[in-house]
């Protein structure tokens, strides 16, 4: 098996960190541990952001899988399960017996040392600082996703947690592109890379990416982290990411009984 990165504990304790501040509304979510899970109820009902995280599993697996199964199921939610790909065989294996379907395996992907340069663009690139800001920041995927107001609530909050940096891209007055970073001392994670679909297909996401790191780092920043789609790993590694690990998701879409 081949050996983890010296860094990929760091990484998934910020990507646990980040999922917090990102990924729950600050009053109707939840967050618990629960048999060796960090348990996250995004406070959206039903929704694909409800998720368990390992982070000290011990005993049997299957139980312990049962135990975070329960706790979802008694706030009426599904949810799903981020495994780092290396994760023990019966894990893996309970994940599946309990119900959840294998939807994605995303590698994890690692910036150091040589960092790409800023190149001009077509986008007008803005902070999230206020209410109206946080509005163009949700409005970009309501094309593709329903208009939730909760949603905003949630990057609301997060706009305000003093570690993550919100950016929108705009183009002709238009936001049409979005991307948020976190912060976590020397270590950077970048997350929600967007590009409105009618903009696609134009560099716009390396733009947004390039601005996204020279933020981050200007601020401190030594190493940049990141959850990519098997898509766009060909435009992180453009811009020197490697591919150090994977997560592998599996959920569920109603609570399992």
């Amino acid at each position: 098996m081949p050996r983890a990165h010296p860094l990929a504990p760091r990484i998934a304790a910020a990507m646990r960190e980040a999922t917090l501040a990102l990924g729950r509304h600050p009053t109707l979510g939840e967050v618990a541990e629960v048999a060796g899970f960090t348990c996250i109820d995004a406070g959206l009902g039903v929704s694909s952001a409800n998720v368990a995280l390992p982070t000290a599993v011990a005993g049997l697996a299957m139980p312990a899988l049962r135990e975070v199964a329960a706790w979802f199921a008694a706030r009426g939610i599904n949810f799903r399960v981020d495994l780092p790909a290396d994760a023990p065989s019966d894990l893996m294996a309970a994940a599946m017996t309990l119900g959840l379907r294998f939807r994605e395996r995303q590698p994890v992907m690692l910036l150091e040392r040589v960092w790409p340069a800023p190149l001009p663009g077509e986008l007008d690139v803005r902070p999230v600082a206020d209410d109206r800001d946080v509005q163009d920041f949700c409005a970009i995927d309501t094309l593709e996703f329903e208009d939730d107001p909760l949603l905003a609530s949630i990057i609301a909050a997060a706009r305000d947690a003093p570690a993550v940096r919100l950016l929108t891209g705009f183009l002709e007055g238009r936001p049409v592109a979005r991307i948020a970073a976190m912060l976590h001392g020397d270590l950077a994670t970048l997350h929600s890379l967007y590009v409105h679909p009618a903009f696609r297909r134009r560099g716009l996401g390396t733009e947004m990416t390039l601005r996204a790191l020279a933020l981050v780092r200007s601020e401190g920043a030594a190493a940049a982290a990141l959850a990519s789609t098997l898509a766009a790993v060909p435009l992180y590694e453009r811009l020197g990411f490697q591919t150090i690990g994977a997560t592998i998701v599996m959920g569920c879409d109603s609570p399992l009984p």
